[in-house]
């Protein structure tokens, strides 16, 4: 892998990132502070009352599409692309559908 191509996966990364992170956030996360609201749970059953998560879901899917093309059209796989992938693929799963399913 040449380094433009390992440069352009880090920026795409982090600038992927930062979009998912800022589209998943609810709106009164920072009412979060451990004595009243302990976490993500607690914002959605006492406080927040509209879910935007399903907005968040479609505005960053676009995300995924510079890297499946690498990957399936132009056959460019190296560990680097596969394992960039993957994270944000697990990363996007946990802000917008993992941490509101293990509210019990």
């Amino acid at each position: 892998m040449s380094w433009k191509s390992f440069t352009l996966n880090f920026i795409w990364g982090i600038v992927s990132i930062i979009l998912i992170i800022m589209f998943s956030t609810q709106d009164k996360e920072w009412f979060i502070d451990g004595r009243g609201i302990n976490n993500v749970c607690d914002v959605m059953d006492y406080i927040e009352d509209d879910d935007v998560r399903s907005v968040g879901i479609i505005l960053t899917l676009p995300l995924f599409i510079p890297f499946i093309y690498a990957i399936v059209w132009r056959r460019q796989r190296g560990i680097w692309q596969y394992s960039i992938m993957a994270t944000l693929l697990l990363f996007w799963l946990w802000r917008f559908i993992i941490r509101y399913q293990l509210c019990w």
